[in-house]
């Protein structure tokens, strides 16, 4: 396509060149300036189209310009036509460009074997030099013709006197070298063949040849015998050839050209073509380019806060960095001791000093900052509730304290890939492994560890008991869980540094004091004995007097209890060792207790002394000889005994004074 693009603007070019030729130079006597103009409209012809200018072009846009103003759209399905198919092929199959080529090399081929022939006719026919030319006597249809420096003619058809005329007009045609017109006319036509402005072109170029031919004769013998001349051969036959033919153009105009020899000269006229050069190239050999123009904009930038984390990724050329920029840029002093690196030269631990010119200091270390990283912070803008901090934390910690601020009013919810209704978390604790926060569409999507049976919990015990590990017991550095408040607002809770107990609901002797940490600021009872204490009374028991601490945090149990769950948080009842030795009347699992639960339920279990019995058995056993009474109606207690929570309303463990003595 850019084959025809480029003929199409040469063929413009050279009519433009022809058409002020036509109007403004053809009737004009200085033929050798009109024949340089014709020479140069070829060349300019062939050169102009191959050259541009590119033009650059700045825009600016916003965004919102390429966003369509409507977002309604319209399938369409657009066939093509025929002749847009058949214009298709032709273009994809470069056809017409085959077509072109095909016929140049014809017109190519005839214009060889024109030569061809001349050249044969040459070199057949008797020739003698004289005055530098060669003159060949031949019998020829065109009577006379000269080719290079060959002048043929046949002296039959003319008389001594016509002879001179025309041996003058032809040896001017080789003193000027006009063959070199015609081949130049001839290959040109030969490639531009489908213009027909190009053959009008051509004419008008012999035609000038003529007139400075005849021009030259006149010269040099009469005019009124060289008009006449050309007169009495104007009936003489010709063709077109490569050679010029003394009657080889149109004898009328070439007579009124000998009559305007001394008209006077607009020379002027040879520059109309020039702004019309300078248009076309305007309009056609300027490329626009386009280059989006970028946006500057200059704002004020303050820094408010300063963070950061050495990790085991740090290294020693970015602790020293960080030490020359917080010196030079904020008159922060900070100092690193007792760092140890790994063979890649990667940080494994690390003592931090850190102190400010607003009088803020700190210091922190880490043995293993692959687990526990330090940080340090400084936040400079105005109201900030903690400006200054230096410290550890794990990056499951860091994860979730830069996401908490956002996600506190998340609206959406996915829990390992799944989405749960917001009405469905409200009150639970969902255990974090990582959290990731989309801002625009306010969702939160969390990941629980593999430790965890389920993805969320609906009482804090049931959450714990799932951190059991293969061994009984497992130190945690840190646990974070997060829950839906009934306001739909996020909140996140993280334990650190606690021991999780093999079995969750009921804690060994031991572990009253970790009991209290574990439901610090939160409303719970507390029972020793089935009676309520105050938290005071719990520092004077002594932890070897303790038989058995049962925490109670379910609804159900709560209920169960005689507390209501919207203001009880949990409860801890704490069973002393004197309690065995009791009367059972006096106990909370007295015998009355006992009747008044789960005597009446059938799907009840009875366990005398450690065994299993049918309940008929139960009204044979003397009351009297029954030394305590446990009633276990919760669902983990139930499991953990090995029972069905779902088939099984409850457990009634009774130990009998034989039994306490066994």
């Amino acid at each position: 396509m850019d084959l025809l693009i480029y003929l199409a603007k040469v063929s413009c070019i050279l009519t433009l060149f022809w058409v002020i030729y036509s109007l403004f130079l053809e009737a004009e006597t200085y033929h050798r300036l009109k024949r340089a103009y014709l020479h140069l409209g070829y060349i300019f012809s062939l050169i102009l189209p191959l050259f541009t200018f590119t033009k650059i072009e700045e825009i600016s846009f916003k965004e919102s310009s390429l966003i369509p103003s409507s977002s309604e759209f319209a399938a369409t399905e657009i066939s093509s036509t025929r002749m847009e198919l058949f214009w298709s092929f032709m273009t994809e199959n470069s056809v017409i460009e085959l077509i072109y080529m095909n016929i140049s090399l014809m017109f190519a081929a005839l214009l060889m074997i024109k030569f061809y022939k001349l050249l044969k006719l040459l070199n057949r026919s008797k020739a003698f030099k004289k005055e530098g030319f060669i003159h060949v006597n031949q019998s020829i249809p065109e009577g006379a013709f000269s080719f290079l420096n060959y002048i043929v003619y046949d002296p039959n058809l003319y008389s001594e006197e016509e002879m001179k005329l025309i041996l003058a007009h032809e040896k001017a045609h080789v003193v000027y070298k006009h063959s070199f017109d015609i081949l130049l006319s001839h290959v040109y036509n030969s490639f531009f063949w489908f213009n027909p402005f190009a053959w009008l072109y051509q004419k008008s170029l012999v035609l000038n040849l003529e007139y400075e031919a005849d021009a030259k004769a006149v010269s040099e013998t009469a005019k009124a015998d060289y008009q006449m001349t050309l007169y009495k051969i104007t009936q003489q036959h010709f063709k077109s050839q490569l050679q010029h033919s003394f009657h080889q153009s149109p004898i009328k105009k070439r007579i009124a050209m000998l009559n305007k020899n001394n008209r006077p000269q607009s020379v002027w006229k040879l520059l109309i073509v020039s702004p019309l050069l300078v248009v076309f190239f305007l309009l056609f050999q300027v490329e626009t380019k386009a280059q989006i123009k970028e946006s500057v904009t200059t704002s004020e930038s303050k820094i408010t806060r300063i963070e950061i984390t050495y990790d085991v990724n740090t290294t020693i050329a970015v602790i020293e960095s960080d030490v020359s920029f917080l010196k030079e840029d904020f008159d922060i002093d900070m100092t690193f001791s007792d760092t140890k690196f790994g063979v890649n030269g990667k940080l494994i631990s690390i003592s931090l000093s850190v102190e400010t010119n607003e009088g803020f200091s700190g210091s922190v270390s880490s043995s293993d900052v692959a687990s526990r990283p330090v940080y340090f912070f400084r936040d400079f803008s105005e109201g900030a509730e903690v400006p200054f901090g230096v410290g550890t934390r794990s990056k499951t910690e860091m994860d979730s304290e830069m996401n908490y601020e956002t996600m506190k009013n998340a609206e959406n919810f996915i829990i390992n890939g799944k989405k749960i209704d917001k009405e469905e978390l409200v009150g639970n604790y969902i255990p974090v492994e990582t959290s990731s926060y989309n801002d625009k569409s306010k969702t939160l999507s969390v990941t629980t560890k593999s430790e965890f049976s389920q993805s969320y919990f609906s009482d804090i015990s049931d959450l714990l008991k799932e951190l059991k590990t293969a061994s009984a017991n497992r130190v945690l550095d840190e646990f974070i869980y997060i829950r839906l408040t009934s306001e739909y607002k996020v909140t996140m809770m993280k334990i650190s540094d606690f021991k999780v107990p093999d079995n969750v609901g009921k804690a060994s002797k031991n572990d009253d004091s970790q009991k209290r940490k574990e439901f610090n600021n939160e409303n719970i009872v507390y029972m020793l004995n089935g009676k309520k204490i105050d938290e005071s009374q719990m520092t004077s028991i002594e932890p070897k007097e303790i038989d058995s601490i049962n925490v109670v945090k379910s609804k159900e149990d709560l209920k169960a209890a005689g507390y209501n769950p919207n203001f009880v948080d949990g409860l801890i009842k704490i069973t002393s060792k004197k309690v065995n030795t009791t009367d059972a009347s006096e106990s909370e699992n007295s015998y009355d207790a006992f009747k008044s639960s789960l005597i009446n339920k059938e799907s009840a279990i009875y366990i005398v002394d450690g065994k299993e019995v049918d309940k008929k058995k139960i009204s044979e056993i003397n009351h009297n000889q029954i030394a305590s009474i446990f009633i276990i109606k919760s669902v983990e207690a139930i499991e953990e005994a090995g029972f069905d929570p779902k088939k099984v309303d409850g457990l009634i463990k009774i130990t009998t004074k034989k039994g306490v003595k066994e």
